[in-house]
């Protein structure tokens, strides 16, 4: 019988695409979700599961040979504290479910590895080149990400082949920071925001997708990798290139630092971050971007 991927944050921005991609090679796929679902496509399921409660379908990791971790509360929301803890504890408790629900079965049984997803956030806001031996921030972006890694991480305890993925700005016009600035660039309204020096560090949604599917199946994939293309940009100029893109003017002035703090809080900080993140160590591992620069990118998308 044909193994099975196991996707967790299969409805998500990414998660949905990843889904349809494994459809479109005939491979069965089993998403955990919190409420009872019926696919019509013979090839996909649905399986219940509720991370807060720490309870799982008893069949949900039945002849799985691999589990992509994608679950996770949005972090582009007002940090409130109540805000922080759900962002917090989405992932590490679905993590602590995984690990539980893994090492209940026989070896023999488990899944060969588990693909989980991470953020470039973890590193402090700083012009210079990072990479994953870099120094950690010391801020609510880097816990999160420490306390996902960790819940990765903890499972390669199990026998388990384990692949953390820090994913930079996700470029999709259907969602994410794209998706949300569009309708803004479109109407030729579009800007940078606060200084525009900051740098961003993008990649394609498609190479997203191709890398996890690459980590499920290269045996020699491990640990923690940067997904983030070869050709960081500043703020300024990404929103100059989605102006672009979008065959629109590029005049607007900056939205200053003070006006995003005042509506996004503590958050804005990750809107004004700058990080230059060096994806050496998947490329080293032979993975290609197929998306390297943020025209090119856009020019794709838009």
């Amino acid at each position: 019988m044909q193994k099975t991927i196991l996707i967790t944050g299969g409805t998500g921005l990414i998660g949905q695409r990843i889904v349809q991609d494994l459809l479109a090679q005939n491979q069965r796929v089993r998403v955990l979700t919190r409420s009872a679902k019926i696919s019509p496509n013979p090839l996909l399921e649905y399986a219940v599961w509720d991370p807060a409660r720490q309870t799982m379908d008893s069949h949900a990791l039945d002849n799985v040979s691999g589990i992509l971790h994608l679950a996770g509360a949005p972090v582009a929301q007002r940090w409130s504290e109540s805000n922080k803890r759900v962002i917090l504890n989405s992932r590490v408790q679905s993590s602590a479910l995984l690990y539980e629900a893994i090492a209940a079965l026989p070896a023999s049984e488990r899944p060969e590895c588990v693909v989980g997803a991470s953020a470039i956030g973890v590193y402090p806001s700083g012009p210079d080149w990072v990479d994953e031996s870099s120094a950690q921030g010391a801020d609510f972006s880097a816990d999160v990400v420490r306390a996902w890694e960790e819940g990765v991480q903890r499972i390669a305890e199990l026998g388990v082949r384990t692949v953390s993925f820090r994913i930079g700005l996700v470029l999709d016009p259907s969602g994410g920071m794209l998706g949300k600035l569009l309708p803004l660039f479109q109407l030729g309204l579009g800007s940078a925001t606060g200084s525009g020096d900051q740098w961003q560090s993008w990649v394609h949604v498609h190479d997203v997708q191709r890398a996890f599917l690459w980590a499920l199946k290269t045996t020699a994939a491990q640990g923690i990798y940067n997904l983030a293309a070869p050709h960081p940009v500043t703020n300024q100029q990404l929103s100059a290139a989605i102006a672009s893109a979008c065959n629109r003017p590029f005049w607007a002035p900056n939205v200053p630092a003070f006006a995003l703090k005042a509506i996004y809080g503590e958050m804005a900080s990750i809107i004004l971050a700058s990080q230059r993140v060096r994806a050496s160590r998947i490329t080293e591992a032979g993975f290609a971007f197929q998306f390297d620069t943020a025209e090119q990118a856009l020019t794709d998308l838009l």
